[in-house]
């Protein structure tokens, strides 16, 4: 599962946790219902790390970065056969 599709799905089941709509989920972050949308359809073509880190934090959870370690074979073929 790649960074986004996970991101979208965590958001989606955060908001569901808290029992809010989408439109009460972008009323909390202020920002618009359309986004929150896109972002839990991963169907947007750009969101900025602002709104990502607002929506988070309003679900009470936080973006962190940590090392992966380097990548498998299986992981480098994979990866391969998905962009061609």
């Amino acid at each position: 599962m790649d960074f986004f599709t996970h991101l979208a799905s965590n958001v989606r089941q955060y908001r569901k946790d808290n029992g809010w709509s989408q439109q009460q989920l972008a009323d909390f972050t202020g920002l618009d219902r359309t986004t929150i949308s896109a972002l839990e359809r991963n169907s947007f073509n750009e969101i900025g790390i602002r709104k990502v880190q607002r929506i988070l934090q309003v679900l009470n959870h936080s973006l962190d970065i940590k090392s992966v370690g380097l990548p498998t074979l299986d992981d480098m073929q994979r990866f391969n056969r998905e962009s061609s």
